[in-house]
């Protein structure tokens, strides 16, 4: 009887043979990034919901879609990232980080100059918004970010593997 074990190690092979190739290493890296910035995406847009309630879901008419979905995901493959925005609808800046207060420029208009409103009285006050920070809490959660990246590459690594 021999002490000699043989090992099939083609697999192992074909493996570190694709690996080599470094188009395909990118586009593991880049599937792992862009999954990385949808859950960042997902995770802001949970955040929003919890902070601002049911305005979140409202009818934007600047991008014609819920106001939630102004939370965009763009990547470039190029040059592997993924940025996560929260200015596809404007008004979701004013959500993050609030307003000062604000007032209207006067009460009464007493005439014109040069095409331009004279106006006399002090304006009145019409309100401050207070910051939300969802996207700030969301992107100091990478936890959920750091597993979905890691399993994406594992995911790319076992689809090689057979």
């Amino acid at each position: 009887m021999s002490d000699t074990v043989k090992i099939d190690s083609t697999q192992v092979d074909n493996l570190l043979d694709t690996l080599d190739d470094q188009e395909v290493k990118n586009n593991i890296l880049f599937e792992a990034v862009k999954a990385g910035a949808k859950v960042l995406q997902q995770t802001t847009k949970n955040y929003f919901r919890q902070k601002v309630g049911e305005a979140a879901t409202h009818y934007s008419r600047f991008i014609q879609k819920p106001f939630e979905d102004g939370i965009i995901v763009k990547a470039d493959k190029s040059y592997c990232e993924a940025k996560v925005s929260i200015m596809g609808d404007h008004r979701l800046k004013w959500f993050e980080k609030g307003t000062q207060d604000r007032y209207t420029k006067g009460r009464k208009i007493v005439g014109y100059q040069r095409n331009r409103a004279i106006r006399e009285g002090k304006g009145h006050w019409t309100g401050r918004m207070t910051g939300q920070y969802f996207f700030r809490d969301a992107r100091q959660d990478t936890n959920r970010i750091d597993e979905a990246m890691a399993q994406s590459i594992n995911n790319a690594l076992n689809k090689l593997m057979t």
